[in-house]
């Protein structure tokens, strides 16, 4: 009987570490379930191993100074306050921006590289592609988000 109540015991402190360790790993940053963040130009971004034909963003952002990001389970509306790129340059392959978003107490700082650009001939292309890299921070918690995705219409 002393037996059983210690494994009972040991089951229950295992699992409750388990859990108690899955819950402190949650992501901070989800893919957006707002619809809506998708239609038309503007920016849209996919975690690093999502197919190409599956539309799920972690970060979509219209052409203006607004973008949209799950964080901690809900869909947040961001304000861009801040940006940077190469002034004066001609953006190509290696061409490397930042820019800055808040919402409340949550900051997101994205810096995109440029994989792919237009060739100068190509009437039909209206894209750029990108790697990002997000800095998600919400009061104590942050995130690193890797992803790919690209701009245009």
């Amino acid at each position: 009987m002393r037996l059983l109540a210690m494994c009972m015991l040991l089951t229950v402190v295992v699992l409750g570490t388990v859990s108690a360790q899955d819950a402190s790993k949650r992501s901070l940053v989800g893919n957006v379930s707002n619809d809506t963040t998708s239609d038309g130009c503007g920016c849209y971004f996919k975690l690093r191993g999502t197919p190409r034909n599956v539309e799920r963003y972690v970060f979509s952002s219209p052409m203006d100074e607004s973008a949209w990001m799950n964080i901690d389970g809900r869909d947040v509306a961001l304000k861009l306050v801040k940006e940077t790129a190469r002034i004066g340059k001609r953006e190509g392959v290696g061409s490397q921006s930042t820019e800055k978003y808040v919402s409340g107490d949550i900051t997101v700082t994205a810096t995109y590289i440029v994989t792919r650009v237009c060739a100068p001939n190509d009437e039909d292309c209206e894209s750029t592609d990108f790697n990002a890299t997000f800095v998600v921070r919400k009061g104590p918690k942050s995130q690193i988000v890797k992803a790919v995705g690209g701009c245009g219409c």
